[in-house]
Protein backbone atom coordinates (compact mmCIF):
# COMPACT_ATOMS: atom_id res chain seq x y z
CA UNK A 1 0.00 0.00 0.00
CA UNK A 2 1.14 3.47 -1.10
CA UNK A 3 -1.85 5.54 -0.96
CA UNK A 4 -4.10 6.46 1.68
CA UNK A 5 -7.44 4.85 2.68
CA UNK A 6 -9.09 7.09 4.77
CA UNK A 7 -9.05 10.85 5.03
CA UNK A 8 -10.26 12.61 8.56
CA UNK A 9 -14.16 13.25 8.55
CA UNK A 10 -14.36 10.41 6.83
CA UNK A 11 -17.10 7.92 8.15
CA UNK A 12 -16.46 4.77 8.73
CA UNK A 13 -18.44 1.11 10.01
CA UNK A 14 -17.95 -1.51 12.63
CA UNK A 15 -19.50 -5.03 12.17
CA UNK A 16 -18.82 -8.64 13.57
CA UNK A 17 -19.34 -11.14 10.56
CA UNK A 18 -17.71 -14.19 12.54
CA UNK A 19 -18.53 -14.40 15.72
CA UNK A 20 -20.61 -11.69 18.01
CA UNK A 21 -18.64 -9.82 20.42
CA UNK A 22 -19.39 -10.73 23.75
CA UNK A 23 -21.40 -7.38 25.61
CA UNK A 24 -18.53 -7.94 28.73
CA UNK A 25 -16.38 -6.71 26.01
CA UNK A 26 -18.44 -3.31 25.29
CA UNK A 27 -16.38 -1.21 27.02
CA UNK A 28 -13.52 -1.83 24.83
CA UNK A 29 -15.54 -1.32 21.92
CA UNK A 30 -16.64 2.10 23.21
CA UNK A 31 -12.57 2.68 23.91
CA UNK A 32 -11.73 2.09 20.45
CA UNK A 33 -14.52 4.18 18.98
CA UNK A 34 -13.13 7.21 21.21
CA UNK A 35 -9.55 6.69 19.57
CA UNK A 36 -10.99 6.20 15.95
CA UNK A 37 -12.75 9.80 17.05
CA UNK A 38 -9.76 11.17 18.21
CA UNK A 39 -8.41 10.25 14.77
CA UNK A 40 -11.04 12.72 13.39
CA UNK A 41 -13.46 9.97 12.44
CA UNK A 42 -17.01 9.16 12.77
CA UNK A 43 -18.03 5.78 13.70
CA UNK A 44 -21.17 4.08 12.64
CA UNK A 45 -21.90 0.60 14.75
CA UNK A 46 -23.70 -1.83 12.61
CA UNK A 47 -26.42 -3.70 14.50
CA UNK A 48 -24.89 -7.58 14.23
CA UNK A 49 -21.41 -5.88 16.68
CA UNK A 50 -22.72 -8.00 20.10
CA UNK A 51 -23.46 -10.90 20.80
CA UNK A 52 -27.36 -11.78 20.70
CA UNK A 53 -28.12 -15.41 20.46
CA UNK A 54 -25.34 -17.33 21.25
CA UNK A 55 -22.53 -17.00 19.94
CA UNK A 56 -23.81 -14.72 17.20
CA UNK A 57 -25.02 -11.30 16.39
CA UNK A 58 -27.43 -12.17 13.79
CA UNK A 59 -28.15 -14.87 11.00
CA UNK A 60 -25.55 -15.49 8.46
CA UNK A 61 -28.39 -13.62 6.80
CA UNK A 62 -28.46 -10.66 8.77
CA UNK A 63 -24.87 -10.34 9.25
CA UNK A 64 -24.47 -9.88 5.14
CA UNK A 65 -27.44 -7.72 5.59
CA UNK A 66 -25.61 -5.32 7.53
CA UNK A 67 -22.09 -5.60 5.32
CA UNK A 68 -24.40 -4.72 1.99
CA UNK A 69 -25.51 -1.42 4.24
CA UNK A 70 -22.64 -0.63 4.53
CA UNK A 71 -21.18 -1.02 1.15
CA UNK A 72 -23.94 1.32 -0.55
CA UNK A 73 -24.03 3.64 2.00
CA UNK A 74 -22.36 6.33 0.49
CA UNK A 75 -20.82 8.13 3.95
CA UNK A 76 -19.37 4.82 4.84
CA UNK A 77 -15.66 5.42 3.35
CA UNK A 78 -14.40 1.80 4.83
CA UNK A 79 -15.32 -1.15 7.23
CA UNK A 80 -13.50 -2.85 10.12
CA UNK A 81 -14.76 -6.06 11.06
CA UNK A 82 -13.55 -6.34 14.98
CA UNK A 83 -14.63 -10.24 15.22
CA UNK A 84 -13.02 -13.22 15.18
CA UNK A 85 -13.98 -16.88 15.61
CA UNK A 86 -15.79 -19.49 13.81
CA UNK A 87 -19.13 -18.70 11.87
CA UNK A 88 -17.65 -16.08 9.30
CA UNK A 89 -18.49 -18.24 6.57
CA UNK A 90 -22.28 -18.20 6.94
CA UNK A 91 -22.22 -14.87 5.60
CA UNK A 92 -21.15 -15.80 2.16
CA UNK A 93 -24.09 -16.93 0.78
CA UNK A 94 -25.69 -13.83 1.25
CA UNK A 95 -24.09 -11.14 -0.36
CA UNK A 96 -23.79 -9.65 -3.57
CA UNK A 97 -20.83 -9.51 -4.57
CA UNK A 98 -21.31 -7.60 -7.87
CA UNK A 99 -22.91 -4.66 -5.71
CA UNK A 100 -19.72 -5.10 -4.14
CA UNK A 101 -17.50 -4.47 -6.71
CA UNK A 102 -19.81 -1.54 -7.73
CA UNK A 103 -19.74 0.30 -4.38
CA UNK A 104 -15.72 -0.54 -3.44
CA UNK A 105 -14.62 0.51 -0.41
CA UNK A 106 -11.76 -1.51 1.78
CA UNK A 107 -13.06 -4.04 4.04
CA UNK A 108 -10.81 -5.01 7.38
CA UNK A 109 -10.45 -8.15 9.03
CA UNK A 110 -8.83 -10.74 10.39
CA UNK A 111 -8.29 -14.11 11.39
CA UNK A 112 -11.85 -15.88 10.62
CA UNK A 113 -12.49 -12.99 8.17
CA UNK A 114 -10.25 -14.27 6.18
CA UNK A 115 -12.86 -15.61 4.16
CA UNK A 116 -14.66 -12.35 3.54
CA UNK A 117 -11.69 -11.30 2.82
CA UNK A 118 -10.97 -13.80 0.26
CA UNK A 119 -14.29 -14.31 -1.15
CA UNK A 120 -15.00 -10.41 -1.40
CA UNK A 121 -11.11 -10.11 -3.79
CA UNK A 122 -12.15 -13.10 -5.85
CA UNK A 123 -16.04 -12.59 -6.37
CA UNK A 124 -16.38 -8.80 -6.40
CA UNK A 125 -12.36 -8.08 -8.08
CA UNK A 126 -11.32 -5.66 -4.95
CA UNK A 127 -8.65 -5.27 -2.69
CA UNK A 128 -9.30 -6.36 0.98
CA UNK A 129 -7.15 -5.68 3.94
CA UNK A 130 -5.62 -8.27 6.90
CA UNK A 131 -5.35 -6.04 9.99
CA UNK A 132 -7.44 -6.23 13.07
CA UNK A 133 -8.16 -2.31 13.96
CA UNK A 134 -8.86 -3.69 18.06
CA UNK A 135 -5.30 -3.27 18.28
CA UNK A 136 -5.85 0.22 18.56
CA UNK A 137 -6.74 -0.58 22.16
CA UNK A 138 -4.04 -3.15 22.81
CA UNK A 139 -0.95 -3.50 24.85
CA UNK A 140 0.95 -1.90 21.76
CA UNK A 141 -1.73 0.91 21.35
CA UNK A 142 0.63 4.21 20.61
CA UNK A 143 2.53 2.05 18.17
CA UNK A 144 -0.39 0.67 16.60
CA UNK A 145 -2.04 4.08 15.94
CA UNK A 146 1.25 5.78 14.54
CA UNK A 147 1.25 2.87 12.27
CA UNK A 148 -2.51 3.19 11.57
CA UNK A 149 -2.00 7.04 10.93
CA UNK A 150 0.88 7.05 8.33
CA UNK A 151 -0.67 4.10 6.45
CA UNK A 152 -4.23 4.60 6.67
CA UNK A 153 -4.16 8.22 6.13
CA UNK A 154 -0.82 9.54 4.70
CA UNK A 155 -0.37 6.25 2.59
CA UNK A 156 3.37 5.32 3.79
CA UNK A 157 4.21 2.39 2.74
CA UNK A 158 4.91 -0.49 5.59
CA UNK A 159 8.06 -2.04 5.83
CA UNK A 160 8.51 -5.60 6.98
CA UNK A 161 11.42 -7.52 8.49
CA UNK A 162 11.84 -10.32 6.30
CA UNK A 163 13.57 -13.28 6.72
CA UNK A 164 14.22 -15.85 3.44
CA UNK A 165 13.79 -19.19 4.11
CA UNK A 166 14.25 -20.45 0.74
CA UNK A 167 14.68 -18.24 -2.65
CA UNK A 168 15.50 -14.86 -3.51
CA UNK A 169 12.81 -13.44 -4.99
CA UNK A 170 8.92 -13.50 -4.09
CA UNK A 171 6.72 -11.58 -6.50
CA UNK A 172 2.98 -12.34 -7.10
CA UNK A 173 -0.63 -11.21 -5.97
CA UNK A 174 -1.13 -11.70 -2.60
CA UNK A 175 -3.78 -14.08 -1.23
CA UNK A 176 -4.67 -16.50 2.02
CA UNK A 177 -4.46 -15.33 5.83
CA UNK A 178 -5.23 -17.61 8.76
CA UNK A 179 -4.49 -21.26 7.33
CA UNK A 180 -7.57 -23.06 9.06
CA UNK A 181 -9.91 -20.15 8.39
CA UNK A 182 -8.62 -20.08 4.88
CA UNK A 183 -9.44 -23.37 4.51
CA UNK A 184 -12.97 -23.51 4.64
CA UNK A 185 -12.86 -22.04 1.47
CA UNK A 186 -11.28 -24.58 -0.70
CA UNK A 187 -14.24 -26.79 -2.79
CA UNK A 188 -16.17 -23.24 -2.32
CA UNK A 189 -16.99 -21.18 -5.55
CA UNK A 190 -15.76 -18.01 -3.05
CA UNK A 191 -11.75 -20.00 -2.93
CA UNK A 192 -9.58 -17.67 -5.27
CA UNK A 193 -7.11 -19.35 -7.93
CA UNK A 194 -3.94 -20.09 -6.92
CA UNK A 195 -2.28 -19.93 -9.97
CA UNK A 196 0.85 -17.73 -9.86
CA UNK A 197 -0.35 -16.61 -6.38
CA UNK A 198 1.76 -15.36 -3.20
CA UNK A 199 0.03 -17.52 -0.79
CA UNK A 200 0.09 -15.67 3.07
CA UNK A 201 -0.31 -18.12 6.26
CA UNK A 202 -0.22 -17.33 9.97
CA UNK A 203 -2.31 -18.99 12.43
CA UNK A 204 -2.89 -18.45 16.29
CA UNK A 205 -3.50 -21.67 17.67
CA UNK A 206 -2.33 -25.41 16.75
CA UNK A 207 0.47 -27.54 17.34
CA UNK A 208 2.56 -29.30 14.77
CA UNK A 209 0.65 -32.36 14.18
CA UNK A 210 -2.26 -29.97 13.54
CA UNK A 211 -0.11 -27.02 11.55
CA UNK A 212 1.15 -29.81 9.11
CA UNK A 213 -2.17 -31.47 8.17
CA UNK A 214 -3.78 -28.03 7.50
CA UNK A 215 -0.55 -27.78 5.04
CA UNK A 216 -0.82 -31.29 3.81
CA UNK A 217 -4.72 -30.40 2.74
CA UNK A 218 -2.90 -27.43 1.01
CA UNK A 219 -0.75 -29.93 -1.36
CA UNK A 220 -3.17 -32.44 -2.10
CA UNK A 221 -5.88 -29.84 -3.56
CA UNK A 222 -2.77 -28.82 -5.67
CA UNK A 223 -2.77 -25.06 -3.78
CA UNK A 224 1.44 -25.57 -3.88
CA UNK A 225 2.21 -26.81 -7.29
CA UNK A 226 0.45 -23.81 -8.38
CA UNK A 227 1.50 -20.50 -6.21
CA UNK A 228 4.70 -18.19 -6.88
CA UNK A 229 5.65 -18.46 -3.42
CA UNK A 230 4.92 -18.75 0.42
CA UNK A 231 4.53 -15.88 2.70
CA UNK A 232 4.22 -16.32 6.70
CA UNK A 233 3.05 -14.26 9.23
CA UNK A 234 3.18 -15.75 12.82
CA UNK A 235 1.84 -19.04 14.41
CA UNK A 236 1.03 -17.63 17.87
CA UNK A 237 0.86 -20.71 19.49
CA UNK A 238 4.02 -22.73 17.67
CA UNK A 239 6.23 -19.92 18.37
CA UNK A 240 4.75 -18.69 22.04
CA UNK A 241 5.32 -23.08 22.95
CA UNK A 242 8.57 -23.24 20.99
CA UNK A 243 6.56 -26.49 19.69
CA UNK A 244 9.33 -28.87 16.96
CA UNK A 245 9.33 -29.33 14.50
CA UNK A 246 9.47 -25.62 14.13
CA UNK A 247 6.40 -23.92 11.16
CA UNK A 248 9.88 -23.36 8.99
CA UNK A 249 10.61 -26.75 9.02
CA UNK A 250 7.02 -28.40 8.17
CA UNK A 251 6.56 -25.44 5.66
CA UNK A 252 9.93 -26.99 3.95
CA UNK A 253 9.01 -30.57 4.18
CA UNK A 254 5.32 -29.65 2.59
CA UNK A 255 6.69 -28.10 -0.10
CA UNK A 256 10.27 -30.29 -0.38
CA UNK A 257 9.23 -31.21 -4.35
CA UNK A 258 9.00 -27.44 -5.15
CA UNK A 259 11.40 -24.96 -5.93
CA UNK A 260 9.35 -22.00 -4.63
CA UNK A 261 10.55 -18.91 -2.48
CA UNK A 262 9.36 -19.19 1.04
CA UNK A 263 9.55 -16.00 3.37
CA UNK A 264 8.78 -15.17 6.94
CA UNK A 265 7.81 -11.98 9.01
CA UNK A 266 6.85 -11.08 12.51
CA UNK A 267 4.85 -8.32 11.19
CA UNK A 268 1.25 -9.95 10.06
CA UNK A 269 -0.26 -12.31 12.05
CA UNK A 270 -2.16 -12.18 15.54
CA UNK A 271 0.42 -10.16 17.12
CA UNK A 272 -0.65 -7.01 18.96
CA UNK A 273 1.68 -5.06 16.76
CA UNK A 274 0.43 -6.97 13.55
CA UNK A 275 0.42 -5.15 10.56
CA UNK A 276 -1.89 -4.71 7.30
CA UNK A 277 -1.37 -6.67 4.31
CA UNK A 278 -3.56 -6.34 0.96
CA UNK A 279 -5.19 -9.35 -0.07
CA UNK A 280 -5.51 -8.76 -3.69
CA UNK A 281 -2.45 -6.70 -3.64
CA UNK A 282 0.33 -7.50 -5.63
CA UNK A 283 4.09 -7.94 -4.25
CA UNK A 284 7.60 -7.97 -5.53
CA UNK A 285 10.51 -8.60 -2.95
CA UNK A 286 13.71 -9.36 -3.18
CA UNK A 287 16.23 -10.64 -1.43
CA UNK A 288 18.52 -8.20 0.63
CA UNK A 289 17.28 -5.18 -1.06
CA UNK A 290 13.81 -4.22 -0.18
CA UNK A 291 11.05 -4.78 2.60
CA UNK A 292 8.26 -3.60 1.22
CA UNK A 293 5.29 -5.71 0.19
Amino acid sequence: MNHSLLTKGDHVGLISCSDGISLDNEPIINELIDVLKNLGLSVFVAKTLYKRHGSFSGTGEDRADEVMSLFLNDTIKAIFDVSGGDSANQVLPHLDYETIKKNRKPFFGLSDLSVLLNAIYHRSSIPTYHYQIRNLVKDKRDSQVEYFTNTFFKGGETKYKLEWIRGNILKGTVVGGNLRCFLKLVGTNYCPDFKGKVLFLESLGGRDNRIASYLEQLKQIGALNQISGILLGTFSQMEGESIKPTVDELVLNATRDLDIPIVKTRDLGHGTDAKCIEIGGKINIFKNKNNVL
